[in-house]
C-alpha cells in the first residue's frame, strides 16, 4: 500500500477567523444541535434482548458536551439500533433495527423504524416500523428531498442446509441469507411505505474473490455493509462485505426500482463503509479485513467506479491487535476524512488532494473507550463523536479544519452506544 503526499494548499486567515478553522468550523448552522445515539440490545449482537433504543441530547458547540434531554421509551425496548439517519429537513429520523427476526418472530428478517422528531425539544415520536426486506440490516439512508429512504441489509450471516441431489445422490447445500439493497417511498408524514423494490446481492463469488487473510474464516456469503448517495444524488453506491464488490444503482426520488451494475474490489478487503466527497467525484471506503482506507473515482454521468488509492490506517511496523476498520466520516470541509480501527481503538485521519482523490496520513488518535462501533461529525464540523460499543461511552474531540488533527474533550457513558447523528432545530 503506498502513501502520497497531499498537495492541497490552506488558505491563510487572520483574527477570529483563524481561531474558528482551528476548531475546524468552516461554518455554523443557526439553531439548537440535538445529537441522537442509537443503543444495541444487551443480548447477543444479532437483536435479541431489551435495552436498546436511542437517547437524545443537546450539543453544548462550546466543548462538545452532551446533555441528556430525553430517550425512547418501552415502545423501542428491542431497537437494536446499528444504522441511523435524520431527514434533511431535520423533521424525522431513521434508524434500523439490526435483527434477523424482527418482532421475535424467526425469518422475519430486520426492521426499518420511523420516527417524528419535535421541533421544540427535539424528543422522538415512533411513527411505524416496515420489515427491512432482508437480515440485519446495517445501514440506512434518506434523499435530500425526503422522498425515498434506502436500506442495506448484511444477510450473510446463517447457514442454512437444503438437500438437494446431483445425478440422483442427495447432497448438502449451504445457502445463506440474501444480502439486500431495499427502497422505501416516504409518506408525507414521515412513516414509511412498505417497500416498493429490493435488489438481491450475487449468490457466487467472481473470479476476483480470493482466500481470506491469514487467521480469518472465508466469507459466507454476499454483505451488504453499507450505502450510500453519490454528490450528485442520482446514484446509490452500496458495498458488498462478504464477496468483495461494490453495487451501483440509478436514483431520483421518483424511483420505484432499483437497476444497476456491480465492480469487483480487491480479493479478501471486504468494503465495508463509504464516506463520499461533497465536491470531488471521489469516495472513500473502510476495508474490513485489512487495516486500510481506499478511494474511488465516481463517474456521476455514467456511475463508473475506479480504484485510485490504498492507504494503511495504522503506522508502519505496528505489532498490536489485529485492525478491522469500522466506520468512515467526511469532514464537511471536504479536507479530511477519518477511519475508525477496532482492535486498536484508534481514528486515522488523511488529509485529501481533491484534484486526485489520494490521500496522506495525517495522524492516528486513540478514541478515548473501546471498540468503536460508528461516529459522526456534527453539521458545522468543529465536533466528532465517537460511539464506543464495548465501553458503553460516547467521546467528543474537537476538531482542527487546517490539520484536520483531533483533541478529546468531553466522555460520556451511554450503555451499549452503536450510532450518532444529528438534527439542527
Amino acid at each position: 500500500m503506498d502513501k502520497m503526499t497531499s498537495r492541497r494548499g490552506f488558505v491563510g486567515m487572520t483574527g477570529a477567523a483563524l481561531a474558528a478553522a482551528r476548531l475546524g468550523a468552516y461554518q455554523r448552522p443557526e439553531g439548537r444541535l440535538f445529537a441522537y445515539v442509537g443503543r444495541h440490545t444487551t443480548g447477543p449482537f444479532f437483536g435479541s434482548g431489551k435495552g436498546g433504543g436511542i437517547n437524545v441530547f443537546r450539543v453544548n458547540m462550546k466543548d462538545g458536551s452532551l446533555t441528556e434531554v430525553s430517550k425512547t421509551g418501552s415502545e423501542a425496548d428491542d431497537l437494536n439500533s446499528d444504522g441511523m439517519t435524520v431527514s434533511a429537513d431535520g423533521r424525522f429520523l431513521y434508524s434500523i433495527n439490526l435483527t434477523p427476526s424482527l418482532g421475535g418472530k424467526s425469518g422475519a428478517g430486520g426492521g426499518v423504524a420511523a420516527f417524528a422528531i419535535d421541533s421544540g425539544d427535539g424528543s422522538l415520536k415512533h411513527l411505524n416500523t416496515q420489515p427491512s426486506m432482508g437480515a440485519n440490516p446495517v445501514a440506512v439512508i434518506i434523499d435530500k428531498t425526503n422522498s425515498r429512504v434506502v436500506v442495506g441489509n448484511h444477510g450473510a450471516v446463517a447457514n442454512v442446509v437444503l438437500i438437494g441431489k446431483r445425478n440422483g445422490v442427495p447432497v448438502i447445500e449451504n445457502r445463506t441469507d440474501d444480502a439486500t439493497v431495499a427502497l422505501f417511498p416516504v409518506r408525507s408524514d414521515g412513516s414509511l411505505e412498505a417497500a416498493c423494490d429490493a435488489s438481491v446481492f450475487g449468490q457466487q463469488p467472481s473470479a476476483n474473490a480470493g482466500a481470506p487473510p491469514a487467521n480469518l474464516p472465508p466469507a459466507l456469503g454476499p454483505a451488504c455493509h453499507a450505502v450510500a448517495f453519490d454528490r450528485t444524488q442520482r446514484w446509490i453506491i452500496a458495498t458488498d462485505n462478504g464477496y468483495d464488490h461494490i453495487y451501483v444503482y440509478r436514483f431520483n426520488p421518483n424511483s420505484r426500482a432499483l437497476e444497476g451494475r456491480a465492480f469487483p474490489t480487491p480479493a479478501g478487503k471486504a468494503p465495508r463503509h463509504l464516506a463520499v466527497h461533497p465536491r470531488a467525484p471521489y469516495f472513500f471506503m473502510t476495508n474490513e479485513r485489512e487495516a486500510s482506507v481506499s478511494s474511488f473515482y465516481f463517474d456521476s454521468s455514467s456511475g463508473e467506479v475506479r480504484p485510485v488509492q490504498t492507504v494503511a490506517t495504522i503506522p508502519e511496523g505496528y505489532s498490536g491487535p489485529r485492525v478491522a476498520p469500522s466506520n468512515i466520516r467526511m469532514h464537511p470541509n471536504g479536507k479530511f476524512v477519518y477511519s475508525a480501527n477496532r482492535g486498536d481503538d484508534s481514528i486515522a485521519i488523511f488529509a485529501i488532494d481533491e484534484a486526485t482523490g489520494s490521500m496522506s496520513r495525517v495522524d492516528v488518535t486513540r478514541t478515548g473507550g473501546k471498540g468503536p462501533r460508528e461516529m459522526n461529525i456534527e453539521p458545522s464540523g468543529r465536533f466528532l463523536f465517537v460511539c464506543n460499543l464495548q465501553s458503553n461511552d460516547v467521546v467528543s474531540f474537537a476538531l482542527d479544519g487546517n490539520t484536520g488533527k483531533m483533541t478529546q474533550t468531553v466522555k460520556i457513558t451511554v450503555p451499549q452506544a452503536a450510532v450518532i447523528d444529528f438534527a439542527t432545530l
